[in-house]
């Protein structure tokens, strides 16, 4: 005789468990009080196997990406473009929308959404955002503004000091008014907005790594007029991403709450727009130092989640031959633009199991939020 199971109960015991499972932090004490969101710019599977083979060891060497526990696939085509760009891709990390390329925290049909940074900073977190291209590029921008295009530099500008981030570290002086050669802002510069604001302002290392932190302190660091330079040709008055990071990350950890810290390895995308892969897999070294540094502190702090991305892969690189001991690699290049190309995913801390797998880009800041117990992410702007 065939046993006949009650399916009934058991299904509501199933959905009662993915209640739980997937809300019950909204009214509970968020497992994660501290997020380190690290973008690897145009980051694919090869750039980060080429910069493994690029280590003593070869295919056996280990990067601190290798040791994050948790991997997935990022699927991140935009609204209207099967192949994203950088301003559609960082406003779906962002905001959890997908949008149309050249878009920055914008619909299509421009309805502005919010950012997941500019949440926790509503409920009392830290944030900043690090990279090493202008600050008013697209991924640090999506963060922090809503603008119809990302070209519109001057407004997104203005935009990024009105978000008023407690820490932003990279490129883009000039934009900002600066003097190249005084390294002082000319008269009108938007940069006396930034000092209005209570901001302490870098202009180079050195200045960045003898700054004394301190409590409350809102931190900008310029660097360079544009984009700064490759880590392998970089000048000796700007800093590396790690040293920016660092600083970055002493400063918002100083709030009791918690914070939300963006970094992006911004060249990895630009070197590899001109198929160069020593300038590639140099960027790829350094952003693998800071996902070194984000872990440590991780370890050290509990609460902390670590989750590692990209916004899309660039060149269509791929290891062609060579030895498993990384002599004699070869290399061919599909294009110099992006690609369609799933992107990886790593994650580290509490909630990180949550990123494996493949998941749309979308999802990616909607388990972040989850995990942080935002129970109104995403969501649209609410008006002024």
């Amino acid at each position: 005789m065939s046993r006949r199971y009650n399916s009934i109960p058991l299904a509501a015991a199933l959905l009662l468990v993915l209640a739980l499972f997937l809300g019950g932090t909204a009214g509970a004490e968020a497992p994660v009080k501290n997020v380190i969101l690290l973008i690897g710019d145009g980051l694919g599977i090869n750039q980060v196997t080429a910069a493994r083979l690029s280590l003593e060891g070869g295919a056996s060497a280990v990067l601190n990406l290798d040791t994050m526990p948790y991997t997935g696939f990022s699927i991140n085509y935009a609204a209207n473009n099967l192949v994203t760009d950088s301003a559609a891709a960082a406003t779906a990390l962002a905001t959890g929308y997908r949008t149309d390329t050249g878009r920055l925290g914008t619909l299509p049909d421009g309805t502005a959404v919010r950012s997941i940074m500019l949440k926790a900073k509503e409920q009392g977190l830290s944030t900043g955002v690090v990279a090493t291209v202008k600050i008013t590029d697209a991924t640090p921008a999506a963060f922090l503004v809503n603008a119809d295009h990302r070209a519109l530099e001057r407004d997104v500008a203005a935009a990024v000091l009105e978000a008023a981030p407690d820490v932003l570290l990279g490129g883009g002086a000039d934009t900002f008014g600066i003097n190249p050669f005084t390294k002082k802002p000319k008269s009108n510069a938007l940069i006396h907005r930034a000092l209005e604001m209570g901001y302490t302002f870098v202009a180079d290392r050195d200045g960045l790594l003898n700054l004394e932190i301190t409590p409350e302190m809102k931190l900008i660091g310029l660097f360079i007029g544009g984009d700064m330079s490759f880590e392998l040709t970089r000048l000796p008055t700007e800093p590396s991403l790690l040293e920016m990071a660092q600083r970055a990350l002493e400063l918002v950890s100083q709030n009791p709450q918690g914070f939300f810290l963006v970094v992006e390895g911004s060249r990895i995308d630009r070197a590899a727009h001109t198929n160069s892969i020593k300038e590639m897999v140099g960027e790829v070294l350094m952003f693998d130092q800071v996902v070194g540094l984000a872990l440590e502190f991780a370890r050290e702090h509990p609460g902390t989640l670590v989750v590692v991305t990209a916004d899309h892969e660039t060149g269509g690189l791929t290891i062609t031959g060579g030895q498993p001991s990384g002599a004699n690699v070869t290399y061919s290049w599909a294009a110099t633009a992006h690609t369609a190309s799933m992107v990886p995913i790593y994650a580290f801390g509490p909630g990180a199991e949550h990123f494996s797998g493949t998941l749309q880009i979308t999802e990616i800041p909607r388990r972040i939020a989850e995990l942080m117990g935002m129970d109104d992410f995403p969501a649209l702007k609410k008006s002024p």
